[in-house]
């Protein structure tokens, strides 16, 4: 994720791996090309065009699940964001008010180890959540954390509270994100934030 700065405060947050796809693309071609010359004039046997037609199969499906792009521009002036987004062959857009936006948080998957891998949610009043992308990206070097950082500063929000983030997370059902918030965010034992997330669900 690519987040820029401008003079006049205005923020573009900016995602794109559709190059990986058509690289994917350009690997199931060529697959499929090998796979044809095998059957019309290669004697190699089933067994590698069966390998070859799977293996297309697949890199076609990674293509389709890697072609993500997304624009988020977030304009403190006009108090704004307009926003576009397109994952495999749905896009979406819209424009959404500050006043609208209730929260921004880092969501992380479950079972997530190694490098962390992240991605930037917006909590909106209405009670539904818009990703910035659908997809959660590697943040080894801290792109994506910087970059829900200055959003939030951009629409004038105070440095996200971790208890917060919990009562979302526990209004949306995910009980487990909650916990593991307060694990990473508060310091506290597992124990201990399982306890604090069951009386949070009691409040």
């Amino acid at each position: 994720m690519i987040a820029r700065q401008e003079a006049d405060g205005r923020l573009l947050l900016t995602y794109d791996s559709r190059r990986w796809s058509w690289m994917a693309l350009a690997a199931t071609a060529l697959l499929l090309g090998t796979a044809a010359y095998d059957y019309w004039f290669g004697a190699r046997g089933d067994d590698r065009l069966l390998g070859l037609v799977g293996s297309a199969a697949t890199t076609f499906l990674i293509a389709f699940v890697m072609s993500e792009w997304s624009r988020f521009h977030v304009d403190p002036v006009r108090r704004r964001i307009e926003w576009e987004q397109g994952w495999a062959f749905r896009a979406r857009g819209g424009t959404i008010p500050f006043d609208a936006v209730r929260h921004v948080s880092l969501e992380t998957p479950i079972g997530d180890s190694g490098v962390p891998s992240r991605r930037v949610i917006l909590h909106l009043t209405d009670g539904t959540t818009l990703p910035v992308t659908v997809g959660y990206r590697p943040d080894g070097d801290l792109a994506i954390t910087h970059a829900a950082e200055l959003l939030k500063r951009a629409l004038g929000h105070s440095k996200s509270a971790p208890l917060e983030t919990a009562r979302l997370l526990i209004g949306s059902g995910k009980t487990f994100e909650a916990i593991r918030v307060l694990v990473d965010q508060e310091g506290l034992s597992v124990g201990e934030a399982k306890r604090r997330v069951d009386r949070l669900q009691k409040e």
